[in-house]
């Protein structure tokens, strides 16, 4: 179909070239032979005979125009697609296959909630575009080039299948609940650096040891007053009799 639709432009753009041409260079002999041609026309169409087989060739361009618009805008998909062998061999791969595998092998990474591959057959080569839902705490960039690198192993070194164009991803990243948003990493900073800041001050406000206090001295006799004796009997030993 396609070789035909660049036939079939290839002739139309030479037919509108001559035209387009023609009038550029000539433009009153063409209005003048377009005149002589269709007054012609008219008296060959005058002929019941042959008005009847001019509108029999019409009829049957018609159908085979409206053939060829209705193959070019309905085009049913393929259900299998070629597979690359080495020995020259013919095998084909059905689509459903493929976008199992892929659907089993990506919905085990983590963070990947649910996994719709589509598979569409070119023939020679597929499609392949996939529907992700993520989970919130998921990094997005880094999870894409994970599923990229991981679909094209899987179909074009294991399947043997070639990719047409590049894996195309259409992701729902699901939000956080509200009032579950963790912090952001300037908040993040802001909070460690409030933590170190009072780390020393904690430090300084630490209980002194018993052991290390300082001695006090013992309390003195004030001035003007005798200090206290002992008594006698505990100086001698004993009372006498």
């Amino acid at each position: 179909m396609n070789v035909l639709n660049r036939i079939i432009m290839v002739l139309i753009v030479l037919f509108l070239i001559v035209v387009v041409g023609t009038v550029l260079l000539t433009p009153l002999n063409f209005v003048d032979q377009t005149r002589l041609n269709l007054d012609y026309a008219q008296d060959v169409l005058s002929d019941v005979r042959v008005l009847l087989i001019f509108r029999i060739i019409c009829g049957g361009l018609l159908l085979v125009l409206l053939i060829l618009l209705w193959f070019e805008l309905w085009r049913p998909r393929r259900k299998s697609v070629r597979i690359k062998t080495e020995s020259g061999g013919r095998a084909q791969l059905d689509v459903q296959s493929v976008a199992q595998s892929l659907e089993y092998r990506i919905d085990e990474l983590p963070g990947v909630r649910q996994v719709r591959p589509r598979i569409i057959s070119r023939g020679k080569d597929v499609e392949v575009i996939l529907d992700l839902d993520t989970s919130p705490s998921v990094n997005i960039p880094a999870l894409t080039d994970q599923i990229v690198k991981l679909s094209n192993d899987i179909v074009e070194g294991q399947l043997g299948i070639k990719i047409r164009s590049r894996v195309r991803l259409n992701i729902r990243h699901e939000p956080y609940p509200r009032g579950k948003m963790p912090p952001t990493a300037p908040a993040a900073r802001e909070s460690a650096a409030a933590s170190e800041s009072e780390g020393p001050a904690a430090k300084t406000t630490e209980p002194v040891p018993a052991s290390e206090a300082i001695p006090t001295l013992p309390e003195t006799a004030s001035i003007g007053e005798e200090p206290k004796q002992a008594p006698e009997a505990n100086r001698t030993g004993g009372s006498q009799p």
